[in-house]
């Protein structure tokens, strides 16, 4: 494209995550650069950037003994020649306006960072490093701060992405790409292996529309790999590239600039394919070149969709929900809330009810003595108004010696100690929860005790509070889309490592909330204070109304978007749509089409709500010789499994319990990427925290309702759920 090899004069080459010199090693054993030109390229051309002080020494070594293997020379003294080329430093800090160098002993360094800063770097590679900040505020290890940098990401990548959350952005890969993109200036290349979610993540909008402006050509392989999702979508996408080391999807990136090129970025991409193993991925990798793989052209579409393109007919229909209305034109739900976000799983949830309530009151006393010890050091500090870095502070310094660390800090916990704010147990803010699929769990609301309860309080203010709404699975999400109806809370992470949306059917309001004027069935105010709101919008009733005539509900309408969204040819045509916003309601085109589907809405509503009552489907249950029925011991469940990989008719309950004759249909239920049965067997397990060693034990459940064959008797009631869900599935169908 540019009209040079690399190992032409003056083609700098720049490493800015060198890690221990493997790419700068390996262009130095591929023959690309010629042997007339290796002691130039070594000595004045090659740069790689470490800020890791044993990776840095280690990338040296590497370097250098591969370049005197391939020139001949020997590690005497007067004939070894160092990597000048190497510098100890943080590539994003350098690249800084304004950074200042190091301290005096560090002048040499000081000297290469200056002397890369003024070369024009053409080729910029490697694997940039990943991270999207700290695991918890217990890490004391938030991302470093980059004002050029991220106020270039904010201009461009941030500015141009329709996402809500922007945060994923200032990823270091990410922050990689921005950093790249500029360093090459208006000529060069940028070869990244890296995180391949920006390809067709929701939040990276912005950054595949600024690569095709700011590039001529790109190159794209993806080689799929992530394993962080589930069952069969995980098996589709195959090996992990970097073994271990990598959950995340794998993608190679080529960016070429230019300046002679006219006309629109030409995108060239490759996926990899289904079902391959990490040899398989690297052997197709290694038989190819840049020229014979079968690239696929892209015309990107005006949202920034690269592969997966939304179908323009989506956005024609109402929204499901629009918290801001930005959308426009009628929306069906006039609210919805994400799922609870306790920040504390371990703390604030479990099967036990009464060692939820030991948990929560051992976190509550916690939390006093740190009020008490926070006080005391404030005043020993001299500080008149503690803020949350002064607690930061105080948590690096006395956490390990208090003890109090193990309560799982957040930013909002750490607020709370900062003004002092005084947190006390409620027994109302127990409740019960729907953690996961057919998974019941009692949990603790509270807004100083969770990290986000979102509008959940508007939607089951207290425990006297019935409500019943449709969870679905979250935007950006890698899950396939799913939603299920549940009459408890749903947990933020429902539907496993992505998070999710809830659309009630009804809100309530208290009675001194101003502005409560428009109540739908009527004004009175229950013996706790509150009015129930519908939450259906007169707006889609008028639409409906008008669209299909006759006597439409506001019931009929809930029970149609359920029935919607599991049709399976909606779910197929709108997968990409589905993916990256939420979901837009088709209007019903036909009375008798509207009414069939509600219809069919409202049996798979009372399947999925009222599971426990589902009618057990007759799976044979064996017990070993000798094992009694009748001895609780018999029943309790340590960690179920398959009977094998390939052999999923039964499942092993225990070492005397076998549950066998589980038909086929029943794995055709999929909640996200798990069946409804492979749900119960991830689920019903006994857990401990390592943090905190607490136990969620499935067992109690059981105990605490005094059913030792509960979860037994649940797979068989899931197994029916399962098979009359695809059933009723299959009628949706045109």
């Amino acid at each position: 494209h540019l009209g040079h090899g690399l190992t032409d004069e003056g083609v700098h080459l720049l490493d800015g995550f060198t890690g221990t010199g493997t790419f700068i090693t390996r262009l130095l054993q591929s023959g690309l650069i010629t042997a007339a030109d290796l002691e130039r390229k070594y000595s004045n051309e090659l740069h790689a950037n470490e800020i890791t002080l044993l990776a840095y020494y280690i990338a040296a070594v590497n370097i250098e003994t591969t370049y005197h293997a391939l020139a001949g020379k020997t590690a005497d003294a007067d004939d070894y020649q160092p990597f000048p080329g190497i510098v100890l430093a943080d590539t994003f800090q350098i690249s800084e306006k304004g950074d200042t160098l190091d301290l005096e002993f560090f002048a040499a360094n000081n000297d290469r960072i200056t002397r890369q800063l003024a070369t024009k770097t053409l080729v910029a590679l490697g694997n940039p490093p990943y991270s999207v900040g700290q695991a918890s505020a217990n890490d004391l290890n938030a991302n470093t701060k980059y004002p050029t940098l991220d106020g270039r990401i904010e201009a461009t990548y941030a500015k141009r992405s329709t996402a809500t959350n922007k945060n994923s952005l200032y990823d270091s890969y990410i922050r990689a790409f921005r950093w790249a993109t500029d360093r090459i200036g208006d000529s060069g290349v940028v070869a990244f292996v890296s995180n391949g979610g920006w390809v067709d993540g929701n939040t990276a909008d912005g950054i595949r529309l600024s690569l095709a402006d700011e590039y001529s050509h790109i190159y794209v392989y993806n080689l799929r790999g992530n394993q962080r999702t589930a069952g069969e979508l995980s098996r589709k996408e195959g090996g992990k590239i970097f073994g271990s080391g990598s959950r995340n999807t794998v993608a190679v990136f080529i960016g070429i600039k230019d300046p002679n090129h006219h006309g629109p970025c030409q995108i060239r991409y490759r996926d990899i394919g289904d079902y391959l193993t990490r040899e398989q991925k690297l052997a197709l990798i290694s038989d190819s070149t840049l020229d014979d793989t079968a690239w696929t052209a892209l015309t990107p579409s005006t949202a920034g969709d690269w592969i997966n393109q939304r179908d323009e007919t989506f956005t024609t229909w109402p929204v499901i929900g629009d918290k801001d209305q930005s959308v426009g034109g009628p929306r069906v739900f006039a609210t919805y809330s994400a799922g609870l976000k306790t920040g504390r799983d371990a703390w604030c949830y479990n099967f036990n009810r009464s060692e939820l309530g030991n948990n929560v009151r051992t976190f509550l006393a916690q939390y006093g003595d740190a009020q008490r010890d926070f006080a005391s050091y404030c005043v020993r500090e001299s500080i008149n108004k503690p803020g949350e870095a002064d607690v930061t502070d105080y948590l690096a310094k006395h956490a390990a010696l208090t003890g109090i660390g193990k309560i799982s800090w957040n930013r909002g916990l750490k607020q709370d100690l900062a003004k002092n704010y005084p947190i006390n147990w409620s027994d109302d803010s127990v409740r019960r929860f729907t953690y996961r699929p057919f998974c019941p769990q009692w949990g603790y609301l509270d807004r100083h005790v969770n990290d986000m309860v979102y509008k959940l309080p508007s939607i089951f203010p207290t425990s006297h509070h019935a409500n019943i709404g449709v969870y679905i699975v979250g935007m950006g999400s890698d899950k396939p889309f799913s939603s299920f109806m549940t009459a408890a809370m749903p947990d933020l992470a429902f539907w496993g490592s992505s998070n999710g949306q809830f659309f009630p059917r009804w809100t309530y309001q208290e009675s001194d909330d101003e502005g409560a004027l428009d109540f739908s069935e009527s004004d009175d105010v229950d013996q706790w204070g509150y009015r129930r709101v519908d939450n259906i919008t007169d707006a889609i009733l008028t639409l409906y109304k008008s669209a299909i005539g006759g006597e439409v509900t506001k019931d009929d309408i809930f029970y149609y978007v359920y029935g919607v969204l599991h049709d399976p040819d909606y779910r197929a045509r709108f997968a990409p749509d589905l993916k990256k916003m939420l979901p837009h309601i088709p209007t019903p085109e036909t009375a008798e089409r509207f009414r069939a589907v509600a219809d069919i809405g409202r049996k798979l509503a009372d399947l999925h709500v009222n599971y426990d009552a589902a009618e057990p489907y007759l799976l044979d249950v064996q017990l070993k010789a000798g094992a009694d029925p009748a001895y609780r011991e018999t029943w309790r469940v340590d960690k179920m499994k398959w009977k094998s990989k390939v052999d999923r008719t039964a499942i092993v309950y225990n070492a005397g319990v076998t549950v066998t004759n589980i038909p086929d249909a029943a794995h055709d239920y999929m909640l996200g990427s798990r069946s409804a049965l492979e749900w119960l067997i991830d689920r019903y397990q006994i857990k401990t925290d390592k943090a905190s060693g607490i136990v969620n034990d499935p067992n109690d459940w059981c105990d605490e309702h005094d059913d030792p064959t509960y979860i037994v008797d649940l797979i068989k009631k899931v197994t029916t759920v399962s098979v009359s869900t695809v059933e009723l599935v299959a009628q949706l169908a045109h």
